[in-house]
C-alpha cells in the first residue's frame, strides 16, 4: 500500500504547486517524462537495475502508480518553476534530485525496492541529475520554442 499512499502524496503536492491556470506549461513534458520512465521500467522490470516489490501490487503496478503520480507530477512542477539562470538551476536539479532520492530511500528502507548490477544510490542521484537535464532540454527545445512560435 506503500504506493498507493506516494501516488496520493504526489497528486496532493500536484494539487498544491502546479499552477493549474497555466497547466498546459509542462504538461507535454510532464507526460514525456512519464512515459519515458515507464518504457524504462517496463524494459527493466526483470533482470534491471532496480525493481520494486509490494504484497498487494504485482508485477508493473508498483511502476505504474509511480509512472502516473511522482514522475508526472514532479515533472510537471519541475519545468512550470524551472530558473532562468544557471546558478538557480543547478540548486533547482539538486532540489528536485533530493525530492527523488527521498522517495527512493523511502521504498527502499521499507523493502518495496532492491538494487541489482551494482546499483546503489548514488547510481540513482547521477541519474536523476541526467533525468532532470533531460526534462529541461525538453521543456526548452519543445515547449518553450512552441510556445514562441506562436506568439
Amino acid at each position: 500500500m506503500v504506493f498507493t499512499s506516494w501516488l496520493i502524496v504526489w497528486w496532493i503536492i500536484g494539487l498544491l504547486y502546479i499552477d493549474w491556470k497555466r497547466w498546459r506549461i509542462g504538461y507535454t513534458t510532464a507526460l514525456a517524462g512519464s512515459l519515458g520512465s515507464f518504457i524504462l521500467d517496463a524494459a527493466f522490470v526483470s533482470g534491471g537495475f532496480w525493481s520494486y516489490s509490494d504484497d498487494f501490487y504485482k508485477g508493473l503496478w508498483p511502476n505504474i502508480l509511480l509512472n502516473i503520480s511522482i514522475y508526472p507530477v514532479g515533472a510537471w512542477i519541475f519545468v512550470q518553476r524551472l530558473p532562468k539562470t544557471a546558478g538557480k538551476w543547478v540548486r533547482w536539479v539538486l532540489v528536485g534530485t533530493v525530492a527523488l532520492l527521498a522517495v527512493e530511500f523511502n521504498l527502499r528502507s521499507l523493502g518495496h525496492m532492491s538494487y541489482h548490477h551494482g546499483w546503489n544510490i548514488g547510481w540513482s542521484a547521477l541519474a536523476n541529475v541526467v533525468l532532470l537535464t533531460l526534462l529541461s532540454i525538453h521543456f526548452i527545445k519543445v515547449e518553450e520554442g512552441a510556445i514562441t512560435s506562436n506568439s
